[in-house]
């Protein structure tokens, strides 16, 4: 059966997509005591992630239905401002997120058993009434594009998870290389070089030079990186008790909002969607973004498309590609 995707193309969250998303919260979250904003808060100095305005309608149909909720995101493994629950908590309030409602960042977690790796995911989310995600959809170095998957399989993690799907994901030699650089040319961060075998430097474990080599004799430490991710993302959503998906399509950049420059704008604004599975919103985002493109610009700039991760998810059990656009 396919899922309900609901799409605008305007520019800016207006009518009729605000009507609809304010049935749609209110039928799946109405009676809710608390829910949580699965949000991202941008890292600093990145000037196309979210800002607060561009939330403030979500979070006032919110409040004309009565549903209490507060804002979530998890701490980066990678330090900084983002890095721990204080300081990360300090930098959304000083970005405008407190204006908004209450700022949660706390690094709770209950441990979720997958298929290939434990996974801890956070309390808060699993203990709300239910999660709204909300997702900036944009280019991402390790997965093509970071969408609704991505922002469970890494920002409804803990670092320790994040850290581990990383490295799970990087490349181990196996076999007698055969030196076709086929490796060379997919890695994104150019840090591979192929003398007598591939010679392997900075490393964020996206397994790009696995999927590329024709000889497979790169194996993933622990499995496919998109794997991993797809899998806590599922993980994630499997403890929800309710749980709503919507999506930006603006300011699509090369890299992700973890990022404090990332990179050009690769396409045009493309609209706003929203549905009750995260597989199927991912997958109509990424067609439309395509199509208004006429190219892969997530292959082009990153050289994944980002199919990868939706199989996965789909393998796993977390949702559906096959969806019904609904034009609004």
């Amino acid at each position: 059966m396919k899922k309900k995707v609901y799409y605008s193309k305007e520019k800016q969250l207006g009518e009729p997509f605000l009507s609809k998303l304010k049935e749609e919260l209110k039928n799946v979250f109405g009676g809710c005591k608390r829910i949580a904003i699965k949000i991202h808060f941008g890292e600093p100095g990145n000037g196309f992630a979210f800002s607060p305005g561009q939330i403030k309608p979500v979070t006032d149909l919110l409040k004309e239905l009565k549903i209490n909720y507060f804002l979530y995101d998890s701490s980066v493994a990678y330090g900084g401002e983002r890095g721990n629950p204080e300081s990360h908590t300090e930098y959304a309030i000083k970005k405008g997120w407190g204006k908004l409602g209450d700022i949660k960042t706390n690094d709770d977690f209950v441990l979720v058993k997958g298929r290939k790796m434990d996974y801890e995911v956070s309390k808060s989310l699993i203990e709300a009434d239910g999660v709204l995600v909300i997702t900036h959809f944009k280019g991402h170095v390790c997965c093509g594009f970071g969408g609704a998957i991505k922002n469970l399989g890494m920002g409804a993690l803990t670092k320790k998870t994040k850290s581990a799907i990383h490295h799970g994901g990087e490349p181990n030699i196996t076999g007698e290389c055969k030196k076709c650089k086929k490796c060379e040319d997919a890695c994104p961060l150019n840090s591979i070089k192929v003398t007598d075998k591939p010679e392997i430097g900075k490393c964020y474990g996206c397994s790009n030079c696995i999927y590329a080599c024709p000889h497979k004799i790169l194996k993933p430490k622990l499995e496919f990186f998109d794997v991993l991710l797809a899998e806590g993302a599922s993980a994630a959503q499997s403890k929800f008790k309710k749980v709503y998906y919507l999506s930006y399509l603006i300011n699509i950049t090369k890299e992700c909002d973890c990022e404090r420059n990332p990179k050009k704008i690769i396409s045009d604004d493309c609209g706003y969607l929203m549905g009750k599975d995260g597989v199927s919103v991912d997958k109509a985002a990424q067609d439309i973004i395509l199509r208004n493109n006429q190219e892969d610009v997530f292959k082009k700039y990153n050289k994944k498309s980002g199919i990868e991760q939706i199989k996965a998810a789909e393998d796993c059990g977390m949702g559906s590609s096959v969806y019904e656009l609904i034009n609004l």
